[in-house]
């Protein structure tokens, strides 16, 4: 017969045949907190610099897929730098060509028509020299040049060349200060009683210039953030356009 003390003693045989788990739980590894990485604002290339950064004939031209060399001899790179000189030469020829149509419209002194051959000519840099001439004389600007030039000002302040912003920034302004207070009154205003032509003509502009100023709003007021001095223009615009919210 097996007495206690007998039982009480650990068996070997047992202990390793079947080991006992260690239950120890694990260390909880530290938390990881993720700090999101700052948003980069959009590269914009400077108006004023000495040297041409960031033009490409490509963003003139249809794209056009240029084999890659591991190594170009002499004749092959000289060939590569006509080859540019000759692309960018095409650009200018047609921009002087698109300029010459312009000014010979601009010279009937129907500045509508002039604005309206440039838009239809759809290339923003000859938009951006005729507004330039605009923006120096105030007089110049009438409600239904508003509705021709507004869409054309979207996409100059989204451009990656300052130049382009900066132009849609000063006629944005010109026509915030100068329509944006008749725009809302004509809006505001009661029906006339009768027929009045002019007035529904004149409404009708009212209408599509608002509704072009509200979707210019938004872009201003996401760009209002930014740094330096475009983050300061467009913060001066958004604030103009405060009554529009």
């Amino acid at each position: 017969m097996v007495s206690a003390k007998e039982a009480a003693k650990p068996n070997p045989a047992t202990d390793s045949q079947f080991p006992v788990p260690n239950l120890e739980v694990p260390p909880r590894p530290p938390a990881v907190t993720s700090t999101p990485a700052p948003k980069a604002e959009p590269t914009i290339i400077p108006a004023t610099r000495n040297e041409p950064i960031g033009l490409k004939a490509s963003d003139f031209l249809p794209a056009v897929k240029i084999p890659q060399q591991a190594e170009l001899v002499d004749e092959d790179a000289m060939s590569q730098i006509r080859k540019g000189h000759d692309t960018m030469c095409v650009v200018l020829t047609s921009r002087h060509k698109n300029l010459d149509t312009v000014r010979a419209v601009w010279t009937t002194g129907d500045i509508k028509t002039s604005v309206d051959s440039a838009v239809a000519i759809n290339d923003l840099s000859v938009v951006v020299d005729l507004l330039n001439i605009v923006n120096q004389k105030a007089s110049l600007w009438k409600l239904d040049l508003c509705t021709t030039v507004l869409p054309q000002i979207e996409k100059l302040l989204q451009s990656k060349y300052e130049s382009y912003v900066q132009t849609g920034c000063t006629s944005l302004k010109l026509i915030l200060q100068r329509f944006l207070p008749l725009i809302t009154d004509i809006l505001a205003a009661p029906p006339s009683v009768g027929v009045d032509i002019s007035r529904e003509e004149r409404l009708h502009k009212c209408r599509l210039c608002y509704k072009q100023l509200k979707s210019i709003s938004g872009l201003v007021k996401s760009k209002s953030g930014l740094s330096g001095r475009h983050g300061s223009a467009f913060r001066e615009l958004h604030l103009l356009m405060a009554s529009l919210d």
